[in-house]
């Protein structure tokens, strides 16, 4: 009798086993679309055997535990490329809010009859011809002191730009340090749950880990991160050597501090340590607003402080209409205050064109001038006005196509290594079909053999009537 009842015992422990399987197998069924999903697997052992001398005997099978197909180490390299990709993007999306704002007065495709700054330097050139072929006429004044108020206009329009995007991007940093902050909260939270759930020794909280392994994804977007576990389970993340997160606590936040001149600098608190990120979006939008923002404003500046210099030095040694001199050109300091003076636009007789007192024919300072808007100019490198903004257009132009080039590059070796991962962790409906046969077979035997062992103790206690 007691056999019996061990064989019923068995029987109902691998209904349990196989049923759990059928479960975990639609579990797995139900999130084939999910790509945040790992599948998983139970593990089943032998349970306790009867020892009774020479009639010892097992007493079945049971789940061991709950076992997710994950590789980590895969994992780990999915979170670096999203670094890498997070960076990219951010510098992308940077190069083409700056053609998209500054393509009009930059013209960094050298479209055809674009009015770019080139176009305004030539123009400007070309009336500075006119008017040294007929120095007395009024209508060639007017028409070069357009010229370089259009000039002078086209400067400022690249400066107004320049401090719009980096206004826009220091609003996109403060947005990305919160986001950053809010998805560490949202880790250690789910480092609680997870302890909470796996506290009898299990690692069974596999949907949650999920959930973890996808918000991690999403932290190493925005930063680079190193993440650990500890002997006891607990998951630590670093980043360049700070702890950020230790289990289920956040030890350190980012904050974005403004600056009197710059970029809002980022800093772990509560240490205050400096963090300047390399990679993740952060990284590309320090990297797009102090760097490639940065050398487009002091590349416009250098043309525009050396204009000014040049053309007012040449303008004040030259002589009006009128005979008067001592005039400046242009007044102000550089590319954002640039202006044609004002007293010129009103009375354009004034523009001092001749070398000499009485020459009114006399072109002498309107063709200097022509020299040395046509001349190399060493604080430009040894280059023209004209030469120096061509540099300006071709390395932006050049710096958005290579770096397209690397973001698709990028986003190709991602796609590559979440496909790898794919193929280990996602789910096969062919596999998990498999699954479903044999444990439906493996049920309907166990649920035979209970049926067998009811049958045989029907009849016992029949006999014993």
């Amino acid at each position: 009798m007691s056999g019996l009842l061990g064989t019923l015992d068995m029987g109902q422990r691998a209904l349990q086993t196989q049923m759990k399987g059928l479960e975990l197998t639609g579990h797995n069924l139900a999130n084939v679309n999910n790509p945040n999903y790992s599948r998983q697997r139970i593990e089943v052992s032998s349970t306790y055997q009867v020892d009774a001398g020479m009639d010892s005997r097992g007493t079945g099978v049971g789940v061991v535990t709950i076992q997710q197909i994950r590789d980590q180490i895969l994992d780990s390299q999915i979170r670096s490329e999203k670094s890498v990709t997070g960076f990219l993007e951010s510098r992308m999306t940077g190069l083409d809010y700056i053609q998209t704002g500054m393509g009009s007065v930059l013209n960094p495709f050298g479209q055809e009859g674009a009015g770019g700054l080139d176009t305004q330097l030539e123009n400007l050139i070309a009336s500075m011809h006119d008017v040294s072929s007929d120095p007395s006429s009024r209508t060639s004044r007017h028409m070069f002191l357009d010229a370089a108020d259009t000039l002078a206009t086209e400067m400022r329009s690249v400066d107004q730009q320049i401090q719009q995007l980096e206004d826009r991007w220091d609003d996109e940093l403060n947005l990305r340090v919160e986001e950053t902050n809010l998805i560490l909260d949202q880790v250690a939270s789910l480092n609680q749950s997870i302890q909470k759930a796996e506290r009898g020794g299990a690692n069974t909280a596999n949907d949650l880990r999920d959930q973890r392994v996808k918000t991690l994804e999403s932290l190493s977007e925005l930063i680079p991160i190193d993440v650990n576990s500890d002997a006891n389970g607990r998951l630590q993340i670093n980043v360049n050597g700070v702890s950020v997160i230790d289990g289920e606590t956040v030890v350190s936040r980012l904050s974005a501090e403004a600056q009197q001149q710059g970029a809002p600098a980022i800093f772990w608190q509560p240490d205050g340590q400096a963090f300047t990120p390399s990679e993740g979006r952060l990284g590309g939008i320090q990297d797009i607003r102090n760097t490639t923002l940065l050398e487009i404003r002091n590349q416009i500046n250098a043309i525009a402080e050396d204009l000014i210099q040049t053309m007012n030095q040449s303008h004040s040694q030259g002589f009006a209409l009128d005979d008067s001199n001592g005039r400046d050109l242009f007044i102000g300091q550089n590319a954002s205050d640039i202006q044609v003076n004002q007293d010129l636009k009103d009375h354009p007789e004034w523009l001092q064109a001749s070398s000499r007192q009485g020459e009114t024919g006399n072109n002498e300072t309107i063709s200097n001038m022509i020299n040395e808007m046509q001349a190399s100019r060493a604080g430009l490198g040894e280059r023209t006005y004209v030469e120096a903004h061509a540099d300006l257009v071709a390395q932006l132009g050049q710096s958005i196509r290579s770096s397209r080039s690397d973001l698709e590059d990028q986003q190709a070796m991602e796609a590559l290594m979440i496909n790898q991962r794919e193929s280990i962790s996602g789910v096969s409906l062919d596999e998990e079909m498999t699954q479903l046969v044999k444990y439906q077979r493996a049920f309907q035997a166990s649920a035979r053999l209970v049926s067998i062992v009811d049958d045989m103790l029907s009849t016992i206690v029949t006999m014993g009537r």
